[in-house]
This record gives C-alpha cells, structure tokens and sequence, in this order.
C-alpha cells in the first residue's frame, strides 16, 4: 500500500466503512511508514477530540434555507464591455507577438524580407523599423545572455496581465455605478 492508499484507508477507518483486508494493509504501512504514522497519530488524536466534543446538529431545513438565500443573491447581469474585450485580446495579441519577436529576431527579419507588402510597411516606417529592430536586437542579446532570462520574461507578463486587470476592475466598478 502506498501513502496516498494509505490516507483514503485512513478516512474510511474514520468513517467505520473500512474492509477488513484493508485494514490490515493500513496497519502494516503505518508500521512501516513513519510519514504516515504520524499522519495516523494526528488523525487519531482529531477523531478523540471529535468523539469528545459536543457538536451540534443543523436544523433540518437548512440546506434548503441556505439555498433559497442564495437564489435570492443579487445576480450581476451586466457584462464586460466589449472595449474592454477588444483591450484584453489586444494586450493578449499584443505581449505574445513582442515575446515572439523578442525570442526569435530572425523571424522578424524572415516576414519583413519574405513579404513585399510588409518590407514596403516596415520601409515606410524608416527610423521606426531601425529603433524597432534594435531594440529587439537588445532585448534578444539581453535575453540570451542572462542565466534568469525566463523570470525577466514572467516578470514583464505578470506586469502586463496585471495592468490589464487593473483596467478590467476599474471598467468593471464603473459599469455597476
């Protein structure tokens, strides 16, 4: 029997369901098992408080108390905006092309040279195109060259998804006003 057998056998001792074969099995784990066995001490020692203690018994309507209270909750029917939608996927869009880039420049350089409508767009940019492809340059060496490059990528898309969060909670507060 292995621990996790072992802590299902355990709940059904709990619960007196436990097959007879199975408890033999759990006892000779327990034996064996030191993790377990203070698992099983624990259990035994909460079981004795319980046995011990005076609980009390829930009137007998109330789950169907409780679920009438919740039908009764106040539904929020207003949904998000559809700006905020186009926001979100457009961040979403937006992080994972950078991230692509960033990661891989020669696919940069591969869609500008091998489509003559993006080379002509990339052109009509001028500096942009030359600031742009630096920068990814930069960002790539950056990249490669740091031992914690991964954390820096989490890092900046933990910024990202938060500020559109952010922005989520905000538009969300507005439309309930």
């Amino acid at each position: 029997m292995d621990c996790n057998k072992a802590q299902l056998a355990m709940m059904e001792h709990m619960e007196k369901t436990i097959h007879p074969a199975s408890a033999k099995e759990l006892a000779l784990h327990v034996l064996e098992c030191e993790d377990c066995r203070e698992y099983y001490i624990g259990f035994d020692m909460a079981l004795e408080v319980l046995d011990d203690a005076e609980l009390s018994v829930p009137p007998i309507d109330f789950t169907a108390n409780v679920m009438e209270a919740v039908r009764k909750m106040p539904v929020h029917s207003k949904p998000i905006p559809m700006s905020m939608r186009i926001i979100w996927g457009l961040g979403a869009i937006f992080l994972g092309i950078a991230l692509l880039f960033a990661f891989n420049p020669a696919w940069l350089t591969a869609l500008t040279t091998a489509s003559p409508a993006v080379y002509s767009a990339m052109a009509a940019m001028g500096s942009a195109q030359v600031y742009i492809t630096e920068w990814l340059a930069d960002l790539t060496a950056y990249f490669q060259g740091s031992e914690f490059a991964m954390v820096n990528v989490a890092i900046i898309f933990v910024a990202v998804v938060g500020a559109l969060l952010v922005i989520l909670q905000r538009s969300e507060k507005s439309t309930k006003a």
